[in-house]
């Protein structure tokens, strides 16, 4: 530290690791005094909120494999594998989501302002644990690809929201996300509900799927919210409720009810529990609705 007069400043040091096995090294020497960037979008916005920075900065900027986005195919599946250091820009324009995840595309419209999405990247927004993209990612069932200083392990992202520190002993390296063939049966919606439009965190961002059958039955169904104030979550038991539902359903109470035990975020000084639940209800419920008339 440096002390001038009454004033104290941070002596922050910036590291430059060009592999993942020294970025890991620096990660675990500086521990709960460090911090990983990539775009530092969100740092800044740290910044001026007044918390403090940690002393050690460990950019991830220089790492190659951290930058790719390819297609591959294992076992007779397609996959996107998208670099965490990709921005969300390129996400936004790259004509492989265009083509493969348009979902992905339209929560990333969604996301802040075009200078922020020129910098942010995929994996910080993941990272924080309360990003825009996350409700996406878990309706398209993606994994995580983390290296934990001796190997590189796959994890479901489903898996790793209920884990607040998921990131702490490991590095997200890619996303990974299945690619489905094209099926005029599935249907997927996201909306973002913020104080401003796009240039704000959320209040609450919803994010969903459904297939239905040749007989207008609901055979599958994912169904993913987050805010800025709340961790991300499936609501798995509305899923099982809504799953096997014969369109148009006249359970809407039902789900409601469903939806109301299942996610109950907290209230903040924007908005009470009950308003992002009743959002939550109306836009799924009538997502639900415009099934019946596809």
């Amino acid at each position: 530290m440096i002390r001038k007069g009454d004033e104290t400043l941070n002596k922050q040091a910036v590291w430059f690791p060009d592999t993942l096995e020294k970025t890991y090294k620096l990660k675990r020497q500086y521990y709960y005094n460090s911090c990983l960037i990539a775009g530092g979008t969100l740092l800044q916005t740290e910044w001026e909120k007044g918390i403090q920075c940690p002393e050690n900065i460990i950019s991830i900027e220089n790492i190659k494999e951290l930058k790719e986005i390819e297609l591959v195919t294992k076992y007779g599946q397609s996959f996107i594998q998208i670099g965490a250091l990709t921005t969300l820009d390129c996400c936004r324009n790259n004509p492989i989501f265009l083509e493969n995840v348009p979902i992905l595309v339209e929560a990333v419209r969604n996301i802040a302002s075009p200078a922020i999405r020129n910098r942010a990247t995929i994996g910080g927004n993941v990272a924080n644990g309360y990003g825009d993209v996350i409700p996406a990612l878990l309706v398209l069932d993606a994994s995580l690809l983390l290296y934990d200083g001796d190997k590189i392990k796959v994890k479901k992202l489903t898996e790793c929201i209920k884990e607040k520190n998921f990131l702490l002993n490991s590095i997200l390296v890619s996303i990974t996300i299945p690619v489905q063939k094209k099926n005029t049966r599935e249907n997927y919606f996201y909306q973002k509900i913020g104080l401003r439009e796009n240039f704000c965190q959320s209040i609450v961002s919803i994010c969903g799927y459904f297939k239905t059958g040749k007989k207008k039955v609901i055979e599958k169904v994912h169904l993913a919210v987050s805010g800025s104030s709340f961790l991300p979550q499936r609501l798995n038991r509305t899923e099982e409720l809504i799953k096997e539902l014969l369109l148009p359903p006249c359970q809407f109470n039902e789900i409601a009810q469903s939806i109301k035990k299942e996610f109950n975020p907290p209230s903040d000084h924007f908005s009470s529990s009950n308003y992002k639940q009743d959002i939550t209800i109306n836009i799924i419920v009538s997502e639900i609705a415009k099934l019946s008339s596809k």
